[in-house]
This record gives C-alpha cells, sequence and structure tokens, in this order.
C-alpha cells in the first residue's frame, strides 16, 4: 500500500514576520521567489533529507514551485539516495495571502489600512475571510481538491511505496482534509512530515529558530542583486 507524506517546505525570512515579529521581510521577495533562509532552514532541510534517505521502495515526489519548497527538495535530495522520481505541480502553489505576506500584523495595518476589513471578517468567519488582494482558505480549500483526489488516485494505483508531497502548511492543511475528512488540527512545523495513512506527525528536525533570531534583510537583498 502506497503511504503518503506531506511534508512543508524549511524554514524562511518571511516565517520570522510572525515567529520573531520581525518587520520589513517582504522587501526580500515575493511569495514565490522567497529562499529559504540561509543556516536554519538549510539545516532543518538536510535533517529531513536524511530521515527520509531511511525509506525503502519507489518513491514518487510532488513539488510546489515555489522557490522555497525547490531549495528545501535540492537539499533533502543532497542527503538521498533513494529509487524516487520528481513531478512539479503549479495546483500545490501556496495560498494568495495578498499584502499581508511577509508582514507583522502591525506593519500590514499601518501599510495598508484597508487590510482591517480582513482582520474583522477573520474573526466572524477565518476561513471564509479573504486576505486583501488574495484570497480565503476556503477558496485554498477548493482549490486543492482535485490535486488531492490525483494524489489518492497515484496512491491506490500501488505503482509507488511512498508519494512524498513538498509544499506549503496550508495547502497541505486541506490535501489531509481531501485525503481523511479530518483537519490536522494544528499549523505544520517547517520541515515536518505528517503521514496520511497514519494520521500523525513523524518527523520534526530538532533544529529550530530561536526567538529573538532576526534575519539579516539586507545580506538577501544584495546577495540577489548580485545574482541578477
Amino acid at each position: 500500500m502506497t503511504n503518503i507524506y506531506l511534508i512543508r517546505h524549511a524554514f524562511t525570512p518571511a516565517n520570522n514576520a510572525s515567529y520573531n515579529n520581525q518587520e520589513g521581510l517582504w522587501k526580500i521577495a515575493k511569495d514565490k521567489d522567497m529562499p529559504i533562509e540561509k543556516n536554519y532552514g538549510v539545516k532543518q532541510a538536510k535533517e529531513l533529507g536524511k530521515f527520509l534517505n531511511k525509506l525503502t521502495g519507489k518513491i514518487l515526489i510532488i513539488a510546489s514551485p515555489y522557490l522555497r519548497v525547490q531549495e528545501t527538495l535540492k537539499y533533502v535530495l543532497s542527503e538521498m539516495d533513494n529509487d524516487y522520481e520528481i513531478k512539479v505541480s503549479n495546483a500545490l502553489k501556496e495560498f494568495n495571502s495578498g499584502v499581508h505576506y511577509a508582514h507583522t500584523i502591525d506593519e500590514v495595518l499601518r501599510m495598508y489600512p484597508e487590510s482591517k476589513k480582513y482582520f474583522e471578517d477573520a474573526k466572524k468567519d477565518l476561513d471564509n475571510a479573504v486576505y486583501t488582494g488574495g484570497e480565503s482558505r476556503n477558496d485554498v480549500k477548493v482549490r486543492v481538491r482535485n490535486i488531492s483526489l490525483e494524489i489518492q488516485r497515484l496512491a491506490l494505483a500501488n505503482k509507488y511505496d511512498y508519494i512524498l508531497v513538498f509544499a506549503h502548511g496550508t495547502v497541505n492543511h486541506y490535501i489531509y482534509y481531501h485525503l481523511t475528512g479530518e483537519y490536522i488540527g494544528y499549523n505544520m512545523k517547517n520541515c515536518e512530515v505528517v503521514s496520511v495513512m497514519d494520521r500523525r506527525s513523524l518527523f520534526l528536525p530538532i533544529t529550530f529558530v530561536p526567538k529573538g533570531f532576526m534575519v539579516d534583510i539586507n545580506d538577501y537583498i544584495n546577495f540577489k542583486l548580485l545574482n541578477e
């Protein structure tokens, strides 16, 4: 029987907007181009690779095209010598959080006063509240239904021993729902592995980002400029 594992990408600079309430992270890159964090993120991805290298049998990897997922996968694969094939699917792109992406709550309210409506709506109906310039959680739920059914179809065909879905927290949350009829029940951690069959978390990296850690924003911006 095919095992389906849902995997979230490694820690990114943008994650620090909520984790350590750091402002200005939106300057680094747009959503689809945000890299993983150079220290903690890379270490998490390599830890994940060592864990996945223990899997035996044929593996299908289905991955989001976003840079943070592709970079996570690069470091994961550097630790793996399994029998695998890779497919990239646009259906796994992260939900569109509009102007909220990589901003703290205070920052987005200050820069985009119209975003106040989202927070007011979210208090009444979180699932249907639409991010300013983006989509709602229910929009994502509907959007990922087809890829969820495709993953299920591939699993039932028993061509692979494992299907590894490398994506994003919100996307994985709703794929899990479509496959099990339940919600994960919490926000997936970076590089966490959740088994759909076992309905539990199988792996969390030891590497964690400490409270108080601040991303060097200019370091990322300068690196990007040098490579353009």
